[in-house]
C-alpha cells in the first residue's frame, strides 16, 4: 500500500470513528404530553379584566404528562414576575383559590392531594439594576451608582393576548415602564416542550421535556445614567444545596462554549433537583447573530442572609407561603461588553434561559468537532505509525538482500 493511500485509509477511519461516537445530545428525559391553561378555573371578573391598577392577573400553567410522572411549570406576573416548577403524581391537579390570589394571601395554590407534590423549586425575577459603567469594564461592583428597580413596582398587560396555543408559549409585557418622561417595554416569554430540541434562534440552547424556556428582553428603557447597563437579580427557592457548574456547549451558538448551570438539590436527595441553565450571551437586536452578541456575566450565588430585598408577592408566596421560611439564594447577571457602546447603543437586550427538573441537558461533542479535533491530533499519530512502519518494512527488505549477497557461493565467478 502506498502513503497516498494509507492517508486516504486514515481519514477513512477517523470520519467512521466519528460517526460512531457522536453527534446526538446526552439526554435522559422521556418524551412527554404538553398541555396548557391561562387562569384556570376563573370566573371572577377580576381575572378577565385587571385589579384596578392597569395589571392583569397573568396565571399560566404548562403540564407536560409522561409514562411515570408529570412536570408542572406554573409562570405568573401577578405581584412579582415568578414561576414555579413542581413534579407530582399522574393524579395531581392544580388548585387555585382566586379569592386569596386576588387578595395577595399566602397559600392560593397548591396541588390537589398534598401528598402526590413530589419536588417543587422556584425562581423569582426580584430587581432590575441600572448601574453606571464608567470604567467600561462591563460588570457590575460595589464601586458604581446603581438604580434599583423592583419587578413587583411593574404593571402588566394581559397574556392572554400573546399565547400560542399550539406552542405552548406566550409572552408577559409591561403595561407600563417610563422614567423621565421616557417609556420601554420589558417582556418575559416562556415555553413548554414535549420533546429534546433546540430553537431555531440564537442561542439555540438545548431544551427537553423537564424544561421550560424563559427569554427576557429589555427594550427601549430609559436609563438612569449615560453609561448605563443592566442586570438582573434573581432569587432561587426551596433548595437545600444550590450549586453553579458548567457543562460544555457545542458549535450551536458561535463563540460560547459552555452553560452556566444553577442546581437545586433537595435535602438527602441525589435525585430530586431543578435548575436554572444559560449560554453566558445575550444580543442587542431582535436579529440575533455574532455581529451583536454580547457577554453575559454572573457574580456567584448569594444565601439568604445577604439577601437585603425580597418582593412582597408572587406566584412563589401563593404557592410557598412566606418565602423567608424556605431556603433561599440570590445570583446578579449583567449583561453587555467592554467597548459596545453601553445600553444606550442598541437600546435592546434579549437574554434567555431554562428553568427545569432533574439534570440539565447537556450537549455531547459534534461529528463536526470530533472529525477537527480527530484531524489535529489522531491523524499525524496515526501517519507517523504508518511512516514508521512503512521505514521499517523497507529496512527489512534491504537486510534480506545483503543476506543473500554474503551467502551466495565464492566459487561462481
Amino acid at each position: 500500500m502506498g502513503y497516498g493511500a494509507l492517508v486516504h485509509a486514515a481519514v477513512l477511519f477517523l470520519m467512521c470513528a466519528a460517526s460512531v461516537f457522536s453527534s446526538q445530545p446526552t439526554d435522559n428525559s422521556t418524551r412527554r404530553h404538553v398541555t396548557s391553561a391561562f387562569n384556570e378555573g376563573c370566573d371572577m371578573s377580576f381575572c378577565r379584566n385587571t385589579d384596578g391598577a392597569n395589571n392583569s392577573v397573568n396565571i399560566f400553567h404548562i403540564t407536560a404528562r409522561g409514562e411515570n410522572d408529570t412536570i408542572h411549570f406554573v409562570w405568573s406576573s401577578y405581584g412579582t414576575l415568578a414561576g414555579i416548577i413542581a413534579r407530582t403524581t399522574h393524579n395531581a391537579t392544580l388548585g387555585i383559590d382566586w379569592q386569596k390570589v386576588k387578595d395577595k394571601k399566602d397559600g392560593a395554590i397548591n396541588f390537589i392531594p398534598e401528598s402526590a407534590l413530589l419536588y417543587s423549586s422556584g425562581v423569582i425575577f426580584n430587581r432590575l439594576l441600572d448601574f453606571e459603567d464608567t470604567n467600561d469594564t462591563a460588570k457590575l461592583s460595589d464601586l458604581q451608582n446603581v438604580t434599583v428597580t423592583s419587578f413587583d413596582s411593574f404593571a402588566w398587560d394581559d397574556f392572554n393576548r400573546t399565547i400560542n396555543r399550539h406552542g405552548h408559549s406566550g409572552i408577559f409585557n409591561t403595561s407600563s415602564y417610563s422614567k423621565n418622561g421616557s417609556s420601554g417595554v420589558i417582556s418575559l416569554m416562556v415555553q413548554g416542550f414535549a420533546d429534546i430540541g433546540r430553537s431555531e434562534t440564537l442561542p439555540r440552547l438545548l431544551h427537553n421535556s423537564n424544561t421550560s424556556y424563559f427569554e427576557l428582553v429589555l427594550e427601549d428603557l430609559p436609563t438612569a445614567y449615560k453609561e448605563s447597563r443592566f442586570a438582573i437579580e434573581l432569587i432561587l427557592i426551596n433548595g437545600t444545596d444550590f450549586m453553579m457548574t458548567r457543562s460544555i456547549a457545542d458549535q450551536h451558538t458561535p463563540a460560547v462554549f459552555y452553560v452556566d448551570n444553577i442546581k437545586f438539590t433537595k435535602l438527602n436527595s441525589s435525585r430530586e433537583r431543578g435548575y436554572v441553565s444559560w449560554k453566558p450571551v445575550a444580543y442587542t437586536d431582535s436579529d440575533r447573530h455574532l455581529a451583536n452578541a454580547r457577554l453575559v456575566h454572573q457574580y456567584g450565588l448569594e444565601s439568604s442572609l445577604n439577601l437585603t430585598s425580597l418582593p412582597s408577592y408572587s406566584i412563589a408566596h401563593a404557592f410557598y407561603g412566606d418565602i423567608n421560611r424556605w431556603n433561599l439564594s440570590g445570583i446578579n447577571i449583567s449583561f453587555g461588553s467592554d467597548g459596545d457602546g453601553f445600553y444606550v447603543a442598541s437600546n435592546y437586550t434579549v437574554w434567555g434561559g431554562l428553568i427545569g427538573y432533574g439534570e440539565p441537558p447537556v450537549d455531547s461533542l459534534s461529528l463536526l468537532i470530533i472529525i477537527v479535533i480527530s484531524a489535529g491530533l489522531g491523524l499525524p499519530a496515526l501517519l507517523i505509525l504508518c511512516g514508521g512502519s512503512v521505514m521499517c518494512v523497507k529496512r527489512l527488505k534491504s537486510k534480506k538482500g545483503e543476506d543473500q549477497l554474503l551467502i551466495i557461493d565464492p566459487s561462481v565467478n
